[in-house]
């Protein structure tokens, strides 16, 4: 499994952010490959972090080549103040007490 962090500096969404937003998230809940995504917000500092999950490489390349996320990622300065995106394989996962909750939702 890979997860994909991107972690971003909101600036100011508008309609049309939204909108190309949940494209590229509808794209990528279309592809198999695609396992979910969990959402953190430090309320200090305004920071998100989202995790999205990944079965392989090849689903991420499929993805990074959708045309709205291509646009979405030409466009980042009109809607985020910073971005930064992660990408990492897992190797191991174990621990216990986070319950069914702590699978990735599919």
């Amino acid at each position: 499994m890979y997860l994909v962090t991107f972690r971003i500096d909101p600036g100011e969404y508008d309609e049309e952010f939204h909108e190309l937003n949940d494209r590229v998230q509808a794209a990528a809940e279309d592809m198999d490959e695609y396992r979910g995504k969990r959402t953190w917000n430090d309320p200090e500092s305004d920071e998100t972090l989202v995790v999205y999950y990944w079965e392989s490489l090849d689903a991420l390349d499929s993805f990074g080549a959708d045309a709205d996320h291509k646009k979405a990622k030409q466009r980042w300065t009109e809607w985020y103040d910073a971005y930064e995106v992660t990408i990492t394989e897992v190797l191991d996962s174990y621990g216990d007490g986070f319950g069914d909750g702590a699978d990735p939702p599919e």
